[in-house]
């Protein structure tokens, strides 16, 4: 993917668009970059006024320190209401810039401007290549250095040893400017993004423990009630149960902070424990894409439903979870009934689409396969194999 600017959106995503106004450290530095111009305007307005009267044309020094004072206010109050990031506003600055450079031309005598004195702009120069790094990062800043430079060299009529070290220090700090201010953004945006996750899980495990203390022990009650009935009971029992294990899941889950959008599987399978559910994991976190866990999960969830349906009320279930390379495994086992061979296409011939919607489905969209093996008497082995990084 081509560089992006600390400010500028993907590649690929339509025009680029800017915030009205930037904040946080962005704006810190866009004040900075307002000091350093009217520090330096300072400085070369102080040269204009004491060498007057050795230029050619001081009418036309006094003329661009004036522009100076006029562009530099602007930029300045732009800077620090946080408006002046706008590529065309640096850009305009950096061509401003550029032809009060140039200006130095008709101002200074020839010798004053073969490398005897410095440009009427000198060092103020330098704040639009600042500019053109915090909107378009390193390439930009060394870009608007290098043609700052090139207005130098026309105004020297060539290049000494001053123009140089001027421009590769100018050079420099733009590139490294650049760099600097995408780090520095990139590391804002990352704080910004842990906070969030860290408010949002404390949240969360205060949902947790209030509706621990009320919808999950009713529904853990309607479920071990039903599962001892028949009938309508033991449906609803068994619907509580489900209820109760996806409630589960879904306050156990969590997004992994340093990978926005994914989720750690192995604990989101963990809340799939109960009574008679034994859940196994790895002792590392499997972090994978947060439509996989999901995905997954109620796949799972549903393997655990039909354990309830028809194994039998004092059937066990085994859940475990294996990373074998690139691909993960899960392994549902139940000590049940088991089923008769032929029984799961009679289901899906009846239109009850359980396992071949909920989870051979979900599996075949996440590019992964299921195997269920089973007999009467021996209980129901499900495997369910995907790829690690599913989507």
């Amino acid at each position: 993917m081509p560089f992006q600017g600390p400010d500028l959106p993907p590649v690929g995503r339509g025009p680029t668009v800017h915030p009205v106004r930037v904040s946080g450290v962005l704006l810190s530095l866009w004040r900075a970059a307002a000091l350093f111009r009217a520090i330096t305007l300072a400085v070369c307005v102080f040269l204009i006024v004491r060498w007057h009267d050795l230029y050619a044309h001081p009418g036309v020094a006094y003329s661009t320190g004036a522009a100076m004072v006029a562009v530099t206010a602007v930029i300045c109050w732009l800077a620090v209401t946080g408006r002046a990031h706008r590529p065309a506003i640096v850009g305009a600055d950096a061509a401003v810039t550029i032809l009060l450079t140039l200006a130095s031309i008709p101002a200074q005598t020839a010798y004053q401007r073969h490398g005897h004195m410095p440009t009427l702009t000198t060092i103020w120069a330098a704040g639009p290549v600042i500019e053109a790094a915090f909107v378009g990062a390193w390439l930009a800043g060394v870009l608007v250095a290098g043609v700052q430079l090139g207005a130098a060299v026309v105004v020297r009529a060539g290049y000494d040893g001053g123009t140089l070290t001027s421009g590769t220090l100018l050079v420099v700090t733009g590139g490294v400017v650049g760099y600097l201010t995408t780090l520095i953004v990139r590391v804002e945006r990352d704080l910004a993004a842990a906070a969030a996750t860290q408010a949002a899980v404390a949240e969360r495990e205060r949902l947790t423990r209030s509706i621990h203390d009320g919808v999950l022990q009713v529904l853990g009650l309607v479920h071990r009630a039903g599962r001892d009935a028949s009938g309508s009971w033991a449906e609803l029992g068994a619907e509580a149960g489900e209820q109760e294990a996806a409630l589960r899941a879904l306050l156990r889950s969590r997004p992994d902070s340093a990978q926005s959008g994914r989720l750690d599987l192995a604990d989101a399978l963990i809340a799939l424990r109960q009574d008679r559910v034994t859940v196994s994991v790895p002792g590392e976190s499997i972090v994978v894409d947060a439509v996989t866990a999901q995905e997954l999960s109620a796949a799972i969830r549903e393997a655990l439903t039909n354990v309830v349906r028809h194994a039998g009320p004092d059937a066990s279930v085994w859940v475990l979870l294996e990373r074998l390379d690139d691909r993960l495994c899960v392994t549902v086992r139940d000590d049940g009934a088991g089923m008769v061979p032929g029984r799961l296409d009679a289901a899906e011939r009846e239109g009850r689409l359980g396992v071949a919607g909920s989870i051979r489905g979900r599996l075949a969209a996440l590019g992964g396969t299921v195997t269920i093996t089973s007999a009467p008497g021996a209980g129901t082995v499900v495997e369910l194999v995907l790829p690690v990084d599913a989507r």
